[in-house]
């Protein structure tokens, strides 16, 4: 029997035309999402376009009513809806309800752009569009900030201003750049994978070690996904001398300082005592933690041993803890933290089903590009999570749109035909 999902897949789309379809308004709305959320052109701020593109796009979704109540029945958007609900809590009990507020807002931005995703890339062709923007506009990120040039006014300011956001970026696109180029042939291929360079050579100007650490995880990933491991190490051995000689002198001074005492000095000890701050906060709050955004607001109520002494001689109010982990507990306790963990479960399960698809897919060159996205998708994912380690990142774009865009490519890969799902959720 069939699933509500399949019933209900071309609610909006005609089963016959899905594969026909080209760029349409919704689809040409993502991707301009992706120009001013990672790019963030300054000469459009006058215009407010992040609200114009969601208002916009919610528009767009009126007429897709049946379809967005199959999306929000997938067990990863009724956590998110879950966990909005819990987040609403907070503003109301928050120490400071207007940053609990904010963060909120940001968290429902991102499920209009998750849901418009599920809706409206309702094909491979449309999400490679999607991916190949995202690309570009980080790739143009990447060559301003290694230039120092500031060509259309794309810097990837905002949210990724600071060093290690940026970092950050760059470790997210760089396996989606590597695996799309993998998927095409040609001077795509090569477009691709010069868009890779240009991401690792991004990360290298940051200055970042927890940046630099990502990147050699999710280098690390991508080379043993590669067909031609042996072949690939000379590739890999020119990129790291050419990455080197990218790298700042603060870069290479704070790459060399890696190692097991790192947590004992400077930065790095500075950074395990915010954690502990964060701990405490935990401890103190372990259901429900402090709120949303408000452990810079309690930073300075945490940040005293036993004794009363502090590490720290100045006032901490307005501090990060410098860890998507030790934002998540403090912040949301074990309440957000398990329906974080339960959305990690159901995404890795989704990759898996998607793997499955795959198999039953009768053209061999879609379950290729199919496989190659999923792949993309996934080691991201582990890149955020791992250089997520050492940045307050868990309000940032990343992590929400890389799980939203797995939901869409797992139901694309359901309704493809050979390789339907008869399991919801």
């Amino acid at each position: 029997m069939e699933s509500d999902i399949l019933r209900n897949a071309d609610a909006c789309v005609p089963a016959d035309r899905v594969r026909e379809k080209g760029m349409t308004l919704p689809v040409l709305l993502l991707a301009f999402y992706l120009l001013i959320e990672y790019g963030r052109p300054l000469f459009l701020v006058p215009i407010k376009p992040g609200l114009l593109v969601q208002g916009l796009l919610i528009l767009c979704l009126l007429p897709c009513r049946t379809r967005i109540c199959q999306t929000l029945k997938e067990k990863y958007f009724r956590l998110y809806l879950l966990l909005l609900l819990f987040m609403t809590m907070h503003v109301f009990i928050a120490t400071n309800n207007y940053y609990a507020f904010l963060c909120l807002k940001v968290m429902f931005s991102y499920l209009i752009i998750g849901v418009s995703c599920c809706v409206f890339l309702d094909s491979i062709n449309k999400l490679n569009v999607f991916f190949s923007v995202f690309t570009f506009v980080v790739a143009l990120c990447a060559i301003n900030r290694i230039s120092g040039a500031n060509f259309l006014d794309i810097s990837g300011g905002g949210v990724f201003r600071d060093e290690n956001d940026f970092a950050l970026a760059m470790n997210v696109a760089l396996p989606i750049a590597f695996f799309l180029g993998r998927a095409h042939k040609g001077w795509k291929r090569w477009l691709f994978w010069m868009a890779a360079i240009t991401f690792v050579l991004g990360n290298m100007v940051t200055a970042s070690r927890g940046g630099f650490v990502g990147l050699v995880a999710v280098g690390t990933v991508c080379w043993l996904s590669s067909k031609h491991r042996l072949r690939a190490i000379p590739v890999m051995v020119v990129l790291a001398i050419l990455a080197w000689s990218f790298a700042t002198p603060l870069s290479k001074e704070k790459i060399r300082g890696l190692g097991l005492n790192s947590a004992e000095k400077d930065t790095g000890k500075d950074r395990v005592e915010l954690w502990k701050v964060g701990w405490k906060a935990f401890v103190d709050n372990p259901v429900l933690g402090v709120g949303q955004g408000n452990m810079p607001v309690v930073m300075n109520k945490y940040r005293h041993d036993k004794w009363g002494e502090s590490f720290w001689k100045r006032d901490m109010w307005g501090r990060m803890t410098h860890s998507v982990y030790f934002t998540l507990l403090p912040e949301l306790g074990l309440i957000g933290a398990i329906i974080f963990v339960l959305m990690l479960k159901d995404l890795y399960a989704k990759i898996k089903k998607i793997n499955e698809n795959c198999t039953r897919i009768t053209i061999r060159e879609e379950a290729a590009g199919i496989e190659n996205l999923n792949r993309a998708l996934l080691v991201s994912l582990f890149g955020f999570l791992i250089t997520g380690i050492f940045l307050s990142v868990l309000y940032y774009p990343p992590f929400w749109n890389i799980s939203a865009l797995l939901v869409t490519l797992f139901l694309i890969s359901s309704r493809i035909p050979g390789g339907q799902d008869l399991t919801a959720g």
